[in-house]
């Protein structure tokens, strides 16, 4: 891609191209180059199945199985509660809107423009929603209303925009926000409001599932 430029690549990003175990390309002090390394999502590479979101999505350029757990890879939701301990990120979007990953569930988990992020996290420590995916296991996220791994894996399977059967533990979690956690989150956040002695007013709508 970057050849006719007359650019060499000296680098890949992490991931599992068998080009990641060889020998990695120094260019020497004096080389003038130029030079790129293409660190994002490629064929075979870091996050190569692609998310299902986005154009990826809407294009039907996933590649993702349902044996591909986001939720428990470097930038998916595990540990997102260890606040303080290494191996603990969240997602924050520009408007402050704070995710448990870089895939973004359906609605998000508070909003820094009105609350500090350890109160947000806080507040989700204990319930077993999202200590399911702060355990890397999005199967689990439903058990405590009946929603079993069975129920959660066939919310799991859909028909992507494109046409092609899909399946993915991303869509069962989108799947999970919609009936049970949007209005929980409204719920959760209500609480965290009203113990600083803000009231939410009605219809406000800050996590409606988008």
């Amino acid at each position: 891609m970057m050849a006719r430029f007359g650019a060499r690549e000296i680098g890949l990003g992490i991931a599992r191209d068998p080009r990641l175990d060889a020998p990695r390309t120094v260019p020497a002090d004096d080389d003038p180059g130029p030079f790129f390394l293409f660190f994002g999502a490629q064929p075979g590479l870091w996050i190569g199945e692609l998310w299902p979101r986005g154009r990826a999505w809407r294009n039907g350029l996933s590649e993702a199985g349902y044996d591909t757990n986001f939720c428990a890879r470097w930038s998916g939701g595990k540990n997102f509660l260890e606040i303080g301990r290494q191996g603990s990120e969240v997602a924050i979007e520009p408007d402050g809107s704070v995710y448990p990953c870089c895939l973004k569930t359906r609605a998000p988990l508070g909003n820094l423009t009105e609350e500090r992020l350890e109160d947000i996290l806080a507040s989700l420590r204990g319930h077993p929603a999202f200590e399911a995916i702060n355990a890397g296991d999005p199967e689990a996220m439903g058990l405590h209303v009946g929603w079993s791994r069975e129920d959660y894996r066939s919310a799991s399977h859909v028909t992507d925009p494109s046409g092609r059967p899909f399946a993915n533990p991303c869509i069962g979690c989108d799947a999970f926000f919609d009936r049970h956690l949007g209005q929980e989150l409204r719920r959760l956040r209500a609480v965290r409001l009203a113990a600083r002695g803000v009231t939410v007013e009605a219809g406000d709508r800050q996590h409606a599932i988008r």
